[in-house]
């Protein structure tokens, strides 16, 4: 467990400092959601002072789920993927290829641990489950890797 506890800190630092992204830590559970209650006061409150009130697009304050996908595609941004991809190639033995492979069969990090509790805790099975879904285009070594670091 300290294992994991340390390499998961080295990837929070190497993705705020290489990456650029603000990692929000939290001291657990409670305080997850508390600060995603928080975040989405915040995101209300902005569209409340930002967004004309007699927009008729809008039921509520923000955006349908609809609009916010078709504005999100005009942007050219780095995709939930994307960073799944570069946080897959922090991995040990996990080059772009490989990260891609991944990707192609489970696009987020959410889509790949379901896949693995599926698995009901067969640990070789997890381990081994990314090389056999690619054909072996992820070695044994990186599939144990990766099976490691999203399932710990």
């Amino acid at each position: 467990m300290l294992l994991a506890m340390s390499f998961l800190s080295t990837r929070c630092f190497t993705t705020e400092i290489l990456e650029g992204f603000d990692v929000q830590r939290t001291s657990g559970l409670h305080d997850t959601l508390r600060k995603y209650a928080y975040l989405t006061r915040a995101i209300t409150q902005y569209y409340k002072q930002h967004m004309p009130e007699d927009d008729s697009r809008l039921n509520g304050v923000c955006p349908s789920f609809s609009e916010f996908i078709r504005r999100c595609q005009e942007l050219d941004k780095v995709t939930v993927s994307d960073v799944f991809s570069i946080q897959l190639m922090q991995v040990s033995q996990v080059t772009e290829e490989v990260a891609i492979a991944v990707v192609d069969l489970y696009p987020t990090l959410v889509s790949l641990a379901h896949a693995y509790s599926l698995l009901e805790g067969d640990v070789c099975a997890q381990e081994e489950m990314l090389r056999k879904q690619s054909n072996n285009v992820v070695s044994s070594v990186a599939s144990k890797n990766i099976s490691r670091f999203v399932w710990g």
